[in-house]
């Protein structure tokens, strides 16, 4: 079969770019690492301008597509972040061991979402669903740990195979691969609903990062290259996100669990994925307020920010659901532009250790600002897009009666304004190091893909149903409920919410506060060596660092709770006890043990002729 005009189009696009990328990367790394950045820009214009082909079905060889209202928007989010991110591997090449391995794989990477989320059925989501595992695991030992690469195919491989059972359980029951077909037969028979949410809902919990499979993320995260941390939190694992969206929503899991225990007016077994959720926004708040590494911070705030999606996406409501998508969009915009920041700082400084930095906002203001803004988002205050999507989650939670969970909920926002302030004081205030005194800001290239994910959070945070108008269609298109709106208002159930009024106050507060800080005098800037030590010599500085021990009264709270790290330690001790043992029992080379094999095999061989 042919290629048809169309998304199989893009996708071979994708995939000559990927090949054309590597080869022109050995000739010339700097022209090789401009087709990463073209690239994912002409898939953007392609998919756009695909909008008004909602529905229509392409074919690629033997696979088959269908552009959806949901799968349009996770690709134009995706492709979105691939191609801001895509500006800082031309600066990167350098740095790079293999830099044309990387720039293939980078497109291979973005070629498997576009993949996933335009399959028609299980067989070309799963294909893609690798090519996304398999791309993401080969570029992570690019950066500072080969173990980190190890641990995060571990949980992809749990999420694969699970994701592989129900495919083929499904299949086996209705016999067909088509996934808005399966899925509608089987809210019809609970067992086979059953079997479907728990099997691609634990892959899109581990895709999210969701406890208790979160362990990968901040390895992963941390120590992959900088340029591809961003797509890690701000595109890849919202693939998670699609993947829950498909059994929680399309299926629908509502309709399917109907005759289920209800709980807070949910079924029993949605409510479990929602209290996973709700203990991952605990978890990683408390994980990340702990952390130095500046990239770690931002990975374990991932991890509490994938527990507000499936939150979302598992109470099936109408508020829910929106502020889920709207949350996937706020902060996939937010996280890359968080760890964009971190790649400027890391590019600059040669570290992401919060406690070896400081006083950076004098050298590169810019970064700040683009840093400020995001965490301004992920936080939820407005008059940024995660107020939006968070003020929505609320509301639903607090209609279902969910008060634990809205607890923990509460907890995760108060807990993100620790987090997130830490690096913002311990990076960028304080005072400058002597030795990044002559740090410069980050290039032109850099700052460009900063702007405008900084802009983009700013203009939905204050014209938010731009994006809900398109979720809102994505609702009704599976047979939900859509959006309420009233000119600017988002309707919700115990009120509404203007953002424009939002923007107005805050715009009036802001200005009241400039002036005040205008009006008044200025302190005095001092070195670090300064003589406030009343004339002793510092031997250690860093102890008068702003990260040190930034949070210590508050870390000391919970230093002895639980470590699921210590259980997944356990299994990773009892496998290599097993494969140790197999290795030695039929792989050995020893004499002795063939010779064993051997006089075991001759025994069952005459055992068995004379029976």
């Amino acid at each position: 079969m042919g290629i048809s005009i169309g998304v199989g189009t893009i996708i071979v696009g994708l995939l000559i770019s990927a090949v054309l990328a590597y080869v022109l990367t050995k000739i010339n790394k700097t022209t090789g690492a401009w087709v990463t950045v073209l690239a994912p820009f002409l898939a953007l214009a392609a998919v756009f301008l695909l909008r008004d082909s909602i529905g229509t079905t392409y074919s690629l060889f033997f696979l088959e597509f269908e552009l959806t209202e949901y799968g349009w928007f996770f690709s134009m989010i995706m492709l979105l972040v691939f191609a801001c991110v895509s500006f800082f591997n031309v600066y990167w090449m350098k740095k790079m061991v293999h830099p044309a391995a990387y720039n293939m794989l980078y497109l291979l990477a973005l070629t498997g979402t576009l993949g996933a989320f335009m399959a028609k059925d299980f067989i070309g989501l799963f294909i893609f669903w690798e090519m996304i595992v398999w791309s993401s695991m080969f570029i992570i030992p690019f950066g500072k740990s080969r173990k980190a690469s190890v641990v995060y195919y571990a949980f992809s491989a749990l999420g694969s195979l699970a994701m592989l059972y129900g495919i083929f359980y499904l299949y086996n029951a209705f016999g067909s691969f088509n996934i808005q077909e399966v899925l509608k037969l089987a809210a019809t028979d609970t067992t086979a609903a059953l079997v479907a949410f728990i099997t691609i809902g634990i892959a899109g919990m581990v895709k999210l990062g969701v406890f208790p499979f979160h362990l990968w993320l901040p390895r992963a995260h941390g120590n992959a290259p900088d340029t591809f941390s961003p797509i890690l939190s701000g595109g890849l694992v919202k693939a998670g996100g699609f993947a829950v969206f498909l059994i929680a929503v399309v299926m629908p899991s509502y309709e399917a669990f109907a005759t289920q225990l209800q709980f807070m007016g949910v079924s029993i077994t949605s409510y479990i994925f929602i209290l996973f959720g709700a203990v991952s926004i605990v978890v990683g708040t408390l994980m990340a307020i702990k952390q130095d590494d500046f990239k770690k911070l931002i990975a374990y705030s991932s991890v509490a920010n994938a527990g507000y999606i499936i939150i979302g996406l598992a109470m099936t409501d109408a508020l829910s659901v929106g502020g889920a998508f709207m949350h996937i969009f706020a902060h996939a915009l937010a996280s890359a532009a968080a760890f964009l920041a971190v790649a400027a700082v890391s590019h600059r400084t040669g570290t992401t250790k919060m406690s070896e930095l400081g006083g950076l906002i004098h050298r590169m203001p810019l970064t700040y600002l683009v840093y400020l803004i995001a965490i301004i988002s992920m936080a939820g205050i407005p008059p940024m897009a995660g107020f939006i999507s968070k003020w929505m989650l609320f509301q639903s939670m607090i209609d279902n009666g969910m008060v634990f969970v809205a607890t923990a909920a509460f907890f995760g926002s108060i807990g993100s304004f620790l987090y997130v302030f830490r690096p913002l004081s311990a990076v960028f205030l304080g005072q400058l190091s002597p030795k990044h005194y002559k740090v410069k800001k980050a290039p032109v290239l850099m700052m460009i893909p900063m702007i405008i994910l900084s802009g983009l959070t700013v203009l939905f945070g204050i014209f938010p149903n731009i994006v809900l108008r398109i979720v809102s269609r994505i609702q009704t298109s599976v047979g939900m409920e859509g959006l309420q709106f009233d000119g600017t208002k988002i309707i919700g159930s115990n009120g509404s919410l203007d953002p424009t009024l939002i923007v107005v106050i805050f715009g009036i507060g802001f200005m009241i506060a400039l002036v005040i800080f205008l009006l008044h005098p200025k302190s005095r800037k001092v070195e670090l060596m300064d003589t406030y030590t009343a004339s002793e010599f510092i031997y250690t500085p860093e102890l008068l660092h702003y990260s040190h021990s930034f949070y210590a009264p508050f870390e000391r709270l919970y230093k002895n709770a639980p470590d699921t790290s210590k259980w997944y330690k356990a299994i990773l001790k009892k496998v290599s006890e097993i494969g140790g043992f197999v290795s030695y029992a039929f792989f050995s080379s020893k004499p002795r043990i063939v010779v064993f094999w051997i006089v075991i095999a001759m025994v069952a061989l005459l055992w068995g002729g004379s029976v």
